[in-house]
């Protein structure tokens, strides 16, 4: 009887691999960007380095458009200013009549903060948000408010230009 033996098994270590950055096909070895159907000449490989400063290019560029787009809009409204006509106790709050004039040359919303007068710190406010008031125009607005209680007390405006 024979005993024919086997030859011993070859371990092979295994070469991390990564997904290709253009394609997404998996398999490229660690030191390559690309896999072979994407770089069929094997040219250089850009660098993690190179790939991640396009997008911090690409992010920053967006965020500078986004300002300028921004500020294009918001060219030319205000300043506001807002006064309290009238205070009624309602379920629930009080319902406050604001006047709120637009100084500004384009149409434009706000945000009124309303709080008691004489305005005390650390009293307490609640902020509204005032439709759209036209340009070099004023509007009535009556909000609800309930952080104020539900007794009619004399109330000031401030409203903010955006």
């Amino acid at each position: 009887m024979t005993t024919s033996s086997a030859p011993p098994a070859v371990r092979r270590e295994l070469e991390p691999t990564h997904p290709c950055i253009r394609c997404g096909r998996e398999g490229v070895p660690a030191d390559a960007g690309l896999c072979e159907l994407c770089n069929p000449l094997e040219l250089a490989q850009p660098s993690a380095t190179q790939m991640h400063g396009i997008a911090a290019v690409g992010i920053i560029a967006f965020i500078v458009v986004l300002a300028v787009a921004s500020r294009a809009v918001l060219a030319g409204t205000g300043p506001f200013t807002g006064s309290v006509t009238g205070v009624t106790a309602v379920a629930g709050g009080l319902a406050v009549t604001l006047h709120v004039s637009n100084a500004g040359r384009t149409a434009g919303a706000t945000v009124c903060e309303v709080a008691e007068s004489p305005v005390r710190v650390g009293a307490p406010t609640e902020t509204v948000q005032v439709p759209l008031v036209p340009a070099g125009q004023s509007i009535d607005y009556v909000a609800v408010v309930s952080k104020l209680g539900t007794t009619a007390l004399p109330l000031a405006a401030d409203c903010q230009s955006p």
